[in-house]
């Protein structure tokens, strides 16, 4: 510029958070006008599938799939604060300036990241007929899956600085217009292996196994029942890797960090048995039916902490009247989902994955960008669950036929999994201090707390949580409308009740009506809708959805500028039709249908939400894109 320092006046200390405009259609930052908050993909899937019967009572399937998808996230932004000296020949100012920009490696070209990640998976299934009904069958599936990445690491903040000194890099130019020297790319930029050529990030692989025995037509002195008892093994394995940035010249841009992968198996054995109750020559007139359902599951494990025996009840009585009264009580143990690698040496952190995430910081009041990080916890046990549920069912009619279901489900869950997200993380600071790491606060800084450096997210147990709530679903269906079916369906569902303890020693909390910010998800209302009619060759129809508001915590509504998220409704249309008349041949054997869909056909704007960790500033309940339109064809033969 031209306008030396009186251009700068008050603008001392004070970032430029404009969006930044990358050289290309892509770019990997929230920063950007070009970051489309999600990746551009192209994927090819190969697949097929044979059944054979060798014999009567043998039959043999395979099947296999091969899927190769190519990931394009575009130009990494790389973020600096570089120091101009007085006496540098590139300083107009003739005073120490410190400069912040968003640079880019434009002659690496957009789609220089690259991730190409090749899947496989083959499934093998045995099926006896054995006499009385009996069935044995044998499954089983292996699966591997490899990763292939060739991109930008990051940027060495020294040799950076020491191209400033030198003179070579000038950072007052405009990054959006002049790309880096080419020194930039020789000496401070960092790539995953070698620059040009792909590394191998991840292999993966799975082995799954299940043998089961079952018969549907299990005769018992009050009738039918059926049986299904089996067993089933896992074993997952995650090959070792080592993270080893380098500079162009091949040269190591740091000590290497080896990650150590594992495997790991697991086994169970399962049972369930159906059958009714009252024979059917002692039930009355008016009881049509009463069934009960009993299913046990043991987990085997090394680990004392992981054995566990999971029983599940369900009882049912069918009425005359089309109405009927069902119940279950169930127990379920969730497990910590398992870190497949870590850092040799280290058993609470990750080892990688730096990233950089948009949150909103109650104590500063302030929205930016973090680094985020997964910390791994050893000492995590297990959720355990109750679920008792309690309903009705009515229905009647053929012409006109109706159905309704009235459920009420209550949960009771201790030390319940709760992934923490880094915005879950800030709104409870004061109960997860150590996750939160912050600079010293700076002289005359008049806010209480440093900024923000490091969001440590992952999985904690909370204490409690007791849950309730309702659901209903109503079905209609004419089936004799103007020579068609004409069909309506509605589902609520309806939480009167969340409550949650995150320490024993520590206050339950309303979620519904004074959230902390953990349950981030929840919606005390939530509705689908809709309906069609078909006939042999037509079938038009309309979908509604609906999404109550969501109270916020107390620290993100002054940002928000509002205690809640509002509510949100979208509607989508489609009409579909068989063009098989079109077809230049006719045959049963050969179909064709296509279909034409609308989704959010009035185009509704998502409702605001200030810190959602986009950056966009809505809350997503569908596709971005907005109003979509899709063309489809189906070919049957």
């Amino acid at each position: 510029g031209t306008g030396g320092l009186a251009a700068f006046a008050g603008r001392q200390g004070v970032r430029n958070f404009g969006f930044f405009d990358s050289p290309g259609g892509l770019a990997a930052s929230l920063n950007s006008l070009d970051h489309p908050f999600g990746r551009r993909q192209k994927r090819a899937t190969y697949f097929g599938s044979a059944v054979y019967d060798f014999l009567p009572w043998l039959q043999l399937g395979l099947d296999g799939v091969y899927s190769r998808t190519v990931v394009n996230r575009g130009f990494d932004v790389l973020a600096a604060d570089l120091t101009l000296a007085a006496g540098n020949p590139l300083n107009p100012f003739r005073q120490d300036v410190n400069v912040s920009l968003n640079e880019t490696a434009p002659l690496l070209g957009e789609n220089y990241s690259e991730a190409r990640l090749e899947s496989y998976s083959a499934v093998l299934g045995l099926l006896l007929k054995l006499p009385a009904e009996w069935k044995v069958s044998l499954d089983a599936q292996y699966a591997r899956n490899i990763t292939n990445y060739r991109g930008v690491f990051d940027a060495d903040p020294a040799r950076w600085q020491q191209l400033v000194d030198s003179g070579i890099y000038q950072p007052l130019r405009d990054t959006q217009v002049h790309g880096p020297p080419q020194e930039f790319y020789d000496r401070v930029l960092t790539y995953y292996g070698r620059p040009g050529h792909f590394l191998k990030l991840g292999d993966y692989d799975t082995l799954d196994a299940a043998l089961r025995v079952s018969n549907l037509f299990v005769p018992l002195p009050t009738g039918l029942g059926a049986l299904n008892l089996g067993g089933d093994y896992r074993r997952n394995h995650l090959a070792d890797y080592t993270e080893a940035p380098l500079f162009a010249d091949g040269s190591p841009a740091r000590t290497p960090i080896h990650l150590i992968g594992r495997t790991l198996q697991r086994m169970s054995v399962f049972g369930e048995f159906q059958a009714p109750l009252v024979p059917t020559r002692l039930r009355p007139h008016w009881l049509r039916n009463v069934e009960a359902d009993i299913a046990l599951r043991y987990v085997a494990s090394a680990e004392s902490r992981e054995t566990n025996f999971a029983p599940t009840y369900g009882l049912k009585a069918d009425f005359a009247g089309g109405l009927s009264l069902r119940g279950s009580l169930t127990t379920s143990n969730r497990f910590p989902t398992p870190s497949m690698t870590r850092q040799a040496g280290d058993l609470t952190g990750t080892g990688s994955g730096i990233e950089l995430t948009r949150i909103f910081d109650p104590v500063r009041g302030e929205l930016r960008d973090v680094q985020t990080r997964s910390a791994l916890d050893p000492n995590l046990r297990p959720e355990g669950a109750v679920t008792q549920t309690a309903g009705l069912i009515f229905q009647r009619g053929k012409v006109h036929r109706f159905r309704a279901s009235l459920d009420f489900v209550d949960t009771r869950k201790v030390n319940e999994l709760i992934p923490l997200d880094a915005q879950a993380v800030l709104n409870l600071e004061t109960l997860f201090p150590t996750r939160v790491l912050r600079a010293p606060l700076a002289p005359g800084d008049s806010r209480p707390a440093g900024a923000i450096q490091t969001v440590l997210t992952g999985t904690v147990n909370v204490a409690k949580r007791h849950s309730q709530n309702w659901n209903v679903a109503v079905d209609y269906a004419w089936t004799e409308c103007f020579g068609g079916k004409l069909e309506a369906y509605a589902r609520l569902v309806y939480y009167p009740l969340y409550v949650r303890q995150v320490f024993p020693v520590s206050p339950v909390i309303d979620e519904l009506k004074e959230p902390d910010g953990l349950a981030t998800g929840l919606l005390q209302y939530r509705s689908n809708f809709g309906a069609s009619w078909s006939d042999r060759d037509t079938s038009a129809g309309v979908d509604g959805h609906y999404f109550h508001s969501r109270l916020l915590p107390l620290g993100e509504r002054p940002s928000q500028q509002n205690k809640q998220i509002n509510p949100y409704w979208q509607f989508d249309a489609y009409v579909q039709r068989d063009l098989t008349r079109w077809l230049p041949w006719k045959s049963s054997r050969f179909g064709l249908r296509g279909q034409l869909r609308v989704n959010n056909v009035l185009a509704a704007e998502f409702p605001r939400y200030a810190n959602d960790p986009t950056g966009a500033g809505v809350q997503p309940y569908g596709d971005w894109r907005g109003r979509v339109y899709s063309l489809s064809l189906t070919a049957t033969f």
